[in-house]
């Protein structure tokens, strides 16, 4: 019996794992991460990292899906030998480089994390893909950590003491919310999905068919970032603000707007109290930013107007409720929830996506450098787009990855030059 329910615990369904099995039906549910060496990655030792980390976060090893009332976690017995694979580059190393970084997970049949190992003759770069089912960005960078511990001890031959497993799900978010509390956020009229912009407004080409998957970034140096956060600092504002701002003004400049309503990913870990266990899911949810942009506005009036909702929206614990309401829609049968997760679950047409700062200080392979890392997030089909921030060693990349026309690959990369163009104006 002290078996079983381990195990039961251990793979459990929670909320989100349906959620993200569910987004699907729209787009890749998955965060990715490059990181560029200087040297080269002891393959072996990475694999027996991946297999200890699966003490910790033992749905890695799974498959998702099955027959039943609804989906669940199938153990499949992978290890890091089946996650773990080394390409030797051809002439076109950055060829190599996508097509890793692009792939998808078959939930099903394939483990929920995939490492790709591209090696060059100057040093090796980590292409590594999880399933959203499994955590959020902030999450992914939780295990990224305990990936490089685990791989430096294992280098070293020191002993391992692998955090033990936590218990998932939405519960240590609620520990500290009282019951009228919960009556309150669930009366409120707070959402965290509604329509974000009509087709019409995209900028696209919904004409073509010629539909193909592109990765664009951009690299805000570490000097320019450093006058981002002055210029951020100066007007009350964060980061944040400044980088949800000048998105909104790219955006409507290309495509003749001036209103734009979107949605930025808000870590809801703030409502776990402190020395409360969790483990690895997804505790994140959506804040919506409506924005004017006229052609006479600056950008600290931009900016302005997205800080003072981002600071609303910050202390108000009515962000809980679609986290709330998804986690009682999902006792419904599974037919049912199929049927309306479409009605329920608007996917915003535009989004913002702030996937946080890699800390260096923890993300460290032994005594192989890291020259750069970056997050960077689902590859949506046009007519969505999402932008994405990731900051690693002072220097912030911005990300969009879309699998669409020729049209939306330009349009895209004039949104990210703009967004650059006018951080260098600063």
């Amino acid at each position: 019996m002290v078996w079983l329910a381990d195990f039961n615990m251990k793979y459990k369904t929670e909320a989100f794992d349906l959620w993200q099995y569910l987004c699907a039906n729209t787009f890749d549910p998955l965060i990715r991460c490059r990181m560029d060496f200087s040297g080269f990655v002891d393959e072996d030792v990475l694999k027996q990292a991946v297999t200890v980390s699966l003490n910790t976060i033992p749905m890695i090893s799974c498959g998702f899906g099955g027959d039943g009332c609804r989906p669940r976690w199938i153990d499949k017995g992978f290890t890091g030998n089946d996650m773990v694979h080394v390409i030797e580059a051809c002439k076109n190393a950055e060829a190599d480089i996508f097509q890793c970084l692009s792939a998808r997970i078959d939930f099903a049949n394939e483990p929920q994390l995939k490492i790709s190992i591209v090696r060059k003759s100057d040093g090796d770069t980590l292409c590594i893909i999880i399933s959203h089912m499994i955590c959020d960005a902030a999450g992914f960078k939780q295990y990224l950590y305990l990936l490089s511990e685990n791989y430096t001890k294992l280098k070293n031959k020191e002993t391992i003491v692998a955090p033990a497993f936590s218990p998932r799900g939405i519960e240590p978010l609620f520990s500290n919310i009282t019951l009228k509390e919960k009556i309150k956020i669930l009366r409120s009229k707070y959402t965290a999905y509604k329509p974000a912009n009509t087709i019409e407004q995209s900028g696209i080409d919904l004409k073509s068919e010629n539909f193909v998957t592109a990765m664009e970034k951009r690299i805000i140096s570490s000097e320019s970032f450093n006058k981002l956060k002055f210029y951020a600092k100066s007007n009350g504002a964060t980061v944040n603000d400044c980088l949800m701002a000048l998105f909104a003004r790219a955006f409507c400049k290309n495509t003749g707007t001036d209103k734009i309503m979107f949605p930025s990913t808000m870590d809801l870990r703030k409502f776990i109290p402190q020395g409360e266990k969790y483990g690895s899911s997804n505790y994140s949810s959506n804040c919506i930013c409506t924005t004017f942009v006229k052609p006479e506005d600056t950008l600290a009036d931009t900016v302005a107007q997205v800080s003072k909702q981002m600071n609303a929206h910050k202390s108000d614990k009515n962000i809980l409720k679609s986290v709330m309401l998804w986690g009682l829609a999902v006792h419904a049968p599974w037919p049912l929830i199929k049927r309306k997760f479409p009605k329920y679950a608007i996917h915003p047409l535009v989004s913002f996506t702030n996937l946080g700062i890699i800390d260096q200080r923890r993300l460290s392979f032994n005594e192989v450098v890291i020259n750069d890392a970056y997050l960077t997030a689902s590859i949506k089909p046009r007519p969505y787009l999402q932008l994405t921030a990731s900051t690693y060693d002072g220097r912030c990349t911005l990300g969009c990855n879309i699998y669409g026309s020729e049209a939306d690959q330009i349009f895209v990369r004039k949104l990210l030059n703009d967004i650059c163009t006018e951080i260098e104006t600063l």
